[in-house]
């Protein structure tokens, strides 16, 4: 029997990105585990799409290194390795700075004050450790600024590693002590922003995202 997800009637969402972020959720919590074939056809017998809307998510899958497509034999599941995760905070924290400086001189006194109200309600949430509230203001505040930034090409570099890496703090969350980091490096970019201190605020923005890093690695086990 086939399982369903919504219709793209229903939602507005196109077919295959529906089973796209399926896919996307299982592959990240484990439910797919590494190296597991996904085949065309099982796919259609699970879900009961055509093979087009299947070819189009395992591309887009592919396109955010969570499979390696294989020809004529469907697709692998990548290992999300610490390796991995090492090189990919590396890119990001690449990608953030650049941003960052780009979005500097973009910022207007108006998004600016969005930016502090989204720090406010992120730290009351952090405060009360509503985890939901927490992933959806985390990124909320990196990409308001970041689409300030005016460079569509970095930005999609930037949400291609920020999907994969949200999608392990699903699986392994946050401790303690890094919620309430978070906190403090948000309110120190926030404050070079408001200084246009470039220098100061390529510093800020490495240490967050390296806070970021260590923080995960442990919580997988890494060394």
């Amino acid at each position: 029997m086939s399982e369903t997800l919504p219709s793209e009637l229903a939602t507005g969402v196109p077919t295959y990105a529906a089973l796209r972020d399926q896919l996307r959720v299982e592959i990240l919590s484990g439910r797919i585990p590494d190296g597991t074939r996904l085949t065309t056809a099982s796919l259609v017998d699970r879900f009961g799409f055509s093979q087009m809307p299947i070819r189009e998510a395992l591309q887009s899958l592919q396109g955010e290194g969570l499979v390696e497509i294989l020809p004529h034999k469907g697709a692998r599941v990548l290992s999300l390795n610490t390796r991995r995760v090492r090189n990919i905070y590396d890119l990001r924290a690449a990608m953030e700075v650049l941003l960052m400086r780009l979005s500097l001189p973009n910022l207007t006194n108006a998004a600016m004050a969005k930016l502090a109200q989204i720090h406010k309600d992120f730290k009351e949430s952090v405060q009360r450790r509503d985890i939901d509230t927490i992933f959806a203001l985390n990124s909320e505040f990196h990409r308001m600024i970041y689409r300030h930034g005016d460079n569509e090409e970095a930005l999609l570099i930037y949400e291609r590693y920020a999907t994969l890496l949200g999608g392990l703090r699903g699986k392994y969350g946050y401790s303690e002590v890094r919620l309430d980091r978070m906190v403090d490096e948000h309110a120190l970019i926030l404050q070079a922003l408001r200084d246009q201190d470039e220098d100061r605020l390529e510093k800020v923005v490495r240490a967050h995202v390296e806070g970021a890093k260590a923080d995960l690695l442990e919580r997988m086990g890494g060394k």
